[in-house]
């Protein structure tokens, strides 16, 4: 079975747990640690942590990602990748709803993401001059990650997603949206060459899209490093914030520090 993740653990306490593979889809229990670890089960335990520290915190993550070189495809519509782009999410580890599910591949000419949410009652709405009230989605990219730089510097990139632009007829748009403190760019993206969808579906709704390499700063270099810095944060009007792994009490929106290093792989 592909490995889809690795975690290294945070805890400066004698129990230890090494790089482990973490299979598509993967649960808790199917976690392996050295023996004389604490177990993740008691890890996480409310009663032991009480959730002063969340349990994603606990832990660093490396995930990977296919390629897939049919990407975009000719027609519009949704990306449709399949099982194997399943990305792990270290949020559920904070809680026993699992409301989000993101699939990501690459290729050569670019990015392609898709995030179903569940648990929602009503219809998905929002405009740009309203984030607040607004459900959207918002993708931070790093082509230079390397895990140490508080800062966002020009080959950081933020693309949000609104899930059903009231001003748009209640379709899905993108913007590329700046990042607080970032150094200049180099250039300014056109948010007009990435592709996008949404469909509503039972209690939730599902978000494609599609981002060309020729609009991420960097990109260029991708294929050769392998490793790009990734994070996503749905917020909703409803569920409320939902992070790829921590939240709103670290500064995930402008830290590439905080962000996720993405194996490309072959």
């Amino acid at each position: 079975m592909p490995r889809s993740a690795a975690i290294v653990s945070r805890l400066d306490m004698a129990a230890t747990f090494g790089h482990r593979g973490i299979a598509n889809n993967a649960s808790l229990q199917e976690w392996n640690c050295q023996p004389q670890a604490l177990s993740l089960k008691q890890v996480i335990r409310k009663d032991c942590m009480n959730h002063i520290v969340p349990p994603s915190f606990l832990f660093q993550y490396s995930l990977q990602i296919p390629r897939l070189d049919d990407m975009p495809g000719k027609k519009r519509g949704m990306l449709s990748l399949p099982e194997s782009c399943s990305l792990f999410i270290p949020s559920q580890l904070n809680s026993r709803s699992a409301h989000m599910n993101l699939r990501m591949a690459w290729n050569p000419d670019g990015l392609g993401m898709e995030l179903r949410l569940r648990g929602k009652s009503n219809a998905a709405a929002g405009r740009w001059s309203d984030p607040v009230h607004s459900d959207w989605i918002q993708f931070l990219v790093d082509t230079r990650h390397t895990a140490n730089v508080q800062r966002a510097t020009e080959y950081c990139t933020s693309i949000s997603v609104m899930v059903a632009d009231d001003d748009a007829e209640d379709v899905a748009t993108v913007r590329f949206t700046e990042i607080a403190q970032q150094r200049v760019g180099r250039y300014a993206p056109d948010a007009k060459k990435c592709r996008v969808e949404s469909q509503v579906v039972e209690d939730g709704y599902k978000v494609s899209l599609w981002v060309p390499g020729s609009q991420i700063p960097g990109y260029e270099q991708v294929p050769e490093t392998g490793m790009i810095g990734f994070y996503c944060v749905v917020h909703d009007t409803e569920l409320g914030e939902l992070p790829l792994s921590i939240g709103d009490d670290f500064p995930v929106t402008w830290n590439p520090s905080t962000w996720i290093p993405v194996e490309l792989k072959p």
